[in-house]
């Protein structure tokens, strides 16, 4: 089992202390982000009511216009947490909402890698409603599904599965016994299965097969002498057997 259990830990990311220290500054990082967003809409210019001269109308309309849309580019943009630089909304921020620009997420893949849904329930001992209905919901991408022809499955970010486990069991040391326990009972079935299957084959060979009986009749006696025909009985079952001698 000890095995197993450092074998499981082995698949788990290796969070770099950069990570760690992003999770503990996301709510941090979401309030700045909202605050910047409050502040630069304060300093949305009004626009003034255009003169009466339609060229000069038109021309002023467009202004606003262009101004609106740049505003509208800076609410897509976000402050990266690792590298403090703002930029377009990236990768991660759109699916995932990490605050974390393309630039960075390429240096440091290995924390950010995706895990299926089916392997972060195995890996983690987690349940669909921790996925899906716990709050907040986890965010995932679909993609083609490489086992089953014509299949999606949902792919999710390992860091936040983690993160997600750690909230479920209570931290590193509950998930470590959350996939003791998990394993015991995957064994214990186990050897539930085998035990019922051996019980099953031994009774199958105590088993004493059914004797075949063996008729043992009695002296023939003569039914109609003309036509030569005669019976006898079996003395254990009765059976009576009615033949004609050539």
């Amino acid at each position: 089992m000890d095995d197993t259990a450092e074998h499981r830990s082995s698949k788990r990311p290796k969070l770099s202390k950069t990570v760690l220290a992003t999770i503990e500054r996301k709510r941090q990082n979401a309030i700045l982000l909202r605050d910047s967003r409050l502040e630069h809409k304060t300093m949305k210019p009004v626009a003034n009511k255009p003169p009466d001269d339609a060229q000069v109308g038109i021309h002023s309309e467009t202004k606003i216009k262009e101004q609106e849309h740049k505003e509208d580019l800076f609410d897509d943009r976000i402050r990266c947490s690792q590298c403090n630089v703002n930029c377009n909304a990236s990768y991660l921020y759109v699916n995932f909402s990490e605050l974390m620009c393309d630039e960075c997420r390429e240096k440091d893949k290995d924390s950010y890698n995706m895990i299926s849904k089916t392997d972060a329930k195995n890996q983690y001992v987690l349940k669909d409603c921790d996925f899906d209905y716990r709050e907040p919901v986890l965010r995932y991408v679909r993609t083609v599904n490489p086992h089953r022809r014509g299949g999606e499955m949902k792919l999710y970010l390992e860091c936040q599965v983690y993160e997600r486990a750690c909230v479920v069991h209570g931290g590193e040391a509950g998930i470590e016994r959350a996939i003791a326990e998990a394993q015991q009972r995957k064994e214990s079935f186990a050897q539930r299965k085998l035990e019922k299957r051996l019980r099953g084959l031994r009774d199958k060979k105590e088993r004493k097969p059914k004797a075949v009986h063996v008729h043992e009749f009695e002296e023939e006696k003569c039914v109609n002498e003309e036509e030569d025909t005669y019976s006898r009985k079996c003395a254990q079952c009765g059976y009576v057997e009615i033949y004609e001698k050539l």
